[in-house]
């Protein structure tokens, strides 16, 4: 599922019925794609599933630490199940996306423990991301016009000009959804 849909993509690009439906899906998917990728989030946990964390003593795949269970992905909102209903409070307190929990009374299953959740940033895109997406397929078609730009060009000097990359509008909406990642 992407980020906007085909008839606001369609009336936000005035195609006027130049595009199919097919192609609308396509700009937007790659969009999203584009998007994801960006900032290493999921914009759309619309459906539940579960996540299993192991209790054995693995020092590097175990998710715990004493009373905290830190999550492999974003979750959502707050979790629907978690095995054994060990009362927790969500990591960061001041709301979703909870990037852990630790319990403050009960117990963590043993040897796994399973969360279940919208697992990702946000059950539906934000209003900015969904912007992001119209602006970023409205872009990725009118490439088609472009003959130079999108590719890398070599100077008569020897010297590589590489694409600029994202839009400079599209990369400021989407910088402050950028995850932070450990080096």
């Amino acid at each position: 599922m992407g980020y906007t849909t085909e008839e606001a993509l369609d009336k936000f690009g005035e195609f006027d019925g130049e595009l199919e439906g097919e192609q609308l899906h396509a700009l937007i998917l790659s969009a999203t794609a584009i998007i994801e990728s960006y900032t290493q989030r999921k914009f759309n946990a619309d459906e539940e599933t579960s996540v299993n964390y192991s209790k054995l003593n693995l020092p590097t795949e175990s998710r715990f630490s004493g009373p905290t269970l830190y999550f492999h992905e974003e979750l959502a909102d707050e979790a629907s199940a978690i095995t054994d209903s060990p009362i927790v409070i969500y990591l960061p307190e001041d709301g979703p996306p909870y990037w852990g929990c630790y319990k403050t009374d009960g117990s963590w299953a043993y040897p796994t423990v399973t969360v279940t959740g919208h697992w990702g940033y946000s059950k539906t895109p934000p209003p900015n991301i969904e912007i992001a997406c119209l602006r970023l397929s409205l872009w990725l078609y009118n490439l088609k016009d472009v003959s130079q730009g999108d590719t890398a060009v070599i100077t008569p000097e020897g010297k590589v000009l590489l694409p600029q990359g994202l839009p400079a509008d599209v990369a400021a909406i989407l910088k402050p959804y950028r995850k932070v990642t450990s080096v």
